[in-house]
Parts: C-alpha cells; structure tokens; sequence
C-alpha cells in the first residue's frame, strides 16, 4: 500500500507514542520508587539498578564507538550522580575526547543502535515474537491467544522481557548525545538543498536503498516491540503504584 516508504510511516508512527510513553515510564518509576522507600536520593538509586542494563549498554556503546572510531576516551562512570546546575541525575557518563561533528554524532548515536539490535535479538531471535505479531495482522485471534499463553509459560520470559524494557528506556540519545548532531544535518540538509536546485539529484544504489530501507524497517520493528512490551510493565507499574497509594494514604504529584 505505501511502497518503499512503509518503513518510515512505521518508525514515524511509533516514534511519538514510544518517546511519550519513556516520559510516562521515568516519571512514574521515580514516584514508585518514592513511595517505596521515601527518600529521594534512595528512590533514584533504586531507578538508577532497574535500568542498570540499560545504562551500562548505553555508556559502553558510546565507549566502543569512539575507540572504532580513533577518538580518545576516558573513564567510565556507572553511577547516579547529580547535576552541577538543576535537580536532573546523571546515571551513567563517560569521557570522549575532541572529534569532528561526524564522529561525535556517530558516538550519540551508538546506544540506539546497540539497544535496537539487543532488542532484535531478544525480541525475534530468543523469544520469537514476530510470530506473535504475524498472528495478530492475521486475525486468528484463538491462535494468539494460545500463542501468548506458551510464552508466558517459558521459565526466563519475564527475565527477557524485563531486559527489552531496561534496554529501551536508556537507548534513546540524550540531550547530551545529540548535541553535535545539528551541524551535520545542517550541513548536509543544505547540500541537499543546493544540488535539488542546482538540477542534480544523484542515483542512489539500489542495493544501498534497499539497505538503508531494511535498517528503518528493523528501527520500526524495535520501536514496535518496544511500545508493547513498554505497555505491560506501565500496566505493572500503574497497579503496584495505585496499591502503595492506597496503603500509605500517600500521593505522588506530576
């Protein structure tokens, strides 16, 4: 129905709800967190060990690239820490040196494509769940059913399932990350611009399209999967917070 360009109407239409459901996620563990223990700084260590996967894939993919990349690095910090300016923690950091915009914005953007493959490999690869989902654009709706129920019951779904949401909800570039990335699309937007006017639109490879259209399709996939399993512990997330609410006589505001 849409041709080539399916894949980003597919990443275009998970990318909102995914980036709104990461806000709902991270303000609504914090306030769990809260009512569980009372105190801020315990409540944001004990966000700071639910995403610790997350984390540390995150600060180690922006290490690894950096030194594929021939960009000095320095340490390495997993941990939660204040801000200098305003009340925002740091949960995890590391030291990269001086590069090109190109490099830095190639180190930004590494934990989303590390947390994209992860998320691939447990999602379809471990787990199997495109099956699940070509069920469901089928309509046999008694056949997912059972479909779900068999994975419910494998021993270490939850565990992989725990691992897709801790690994989602750190991937996403930071401001941080994403600061060099203004010049380079910048620059390139205006090459763009200049040769669409000048009259000359190069041929792109088929095979390099082709490519670059699998990859947004996989993106839109892990965003895809991402949501769902997102929506599960919101549900989780919701319960156990409402039952705090109710047994402390306590109320988090937002």
């Amino acid at each position: 129905m849409f041709g080539d360009w399916s894949p980003f109407l597919w990443l275009a239409v998970t990318l909102v709800p995914l980036l709104l459901l990461k806000r709902w996620i991270n303000r609504h563990v914090q306030g769990l967190s809260l009512l569980l223990v009372g105190d801020n700084d315990l409540a944001m260590f004990l966000y700071f060990v639910l995403f610790l996967p997350g984390i540390l894939l995150h600060e180690l993919s922006h290490w690894l690239i950096a030194k594929l990349l021939g960009v000095r690095t320095g340490k390495i910090s997993i941990w939660p820490s204040k801000r200098r300016a305003g009340r925002q923690m740091r949960l995890g950091s590391v030291k990269v040196g001086r590069a090109d915009p190109v490099r830095n914005s190639l180190i930004g953007l590494a934990p989303l494509l590390s947390g994209t493959l992860v998320i691939l490999l447990i999602g379809d690869w471990i787990l199997g769940l495109s099956a699940i989902g070509d069920i469901f654009l089928s309509g046999e709706w008694p056949r997912l059913w059972r479909g779900l129920v068999a994975y419910i019951q494998v021993p270490d779904f939850w565990l992989w399932l725990y691992l897709i949401f801790a690994v989602s909800n750190a991937m996403l570039p930071s401001e941080t990350d994403r600061q060099s990335w203004q010049p380079v699309l910048i620059f390139w937007g205006g090459v763009a611009v200049l040769l669409y006017f000048v009259g000359w639109v190069p041929q792109v490879p088929e095979a390099i399209a082709n490519w670059f259209l699998t990859a947004i399709g996989y993106l839109a996939y892990a965003f895809g999967l991402t949501i769902a399993v997102d929506i599960i512990f919101i549900v989780i997330i919701a319960i156990l917070e409402r039952l705090l609410m109710t047994l402390k006589g306590a109320r988090v505001e937002y």
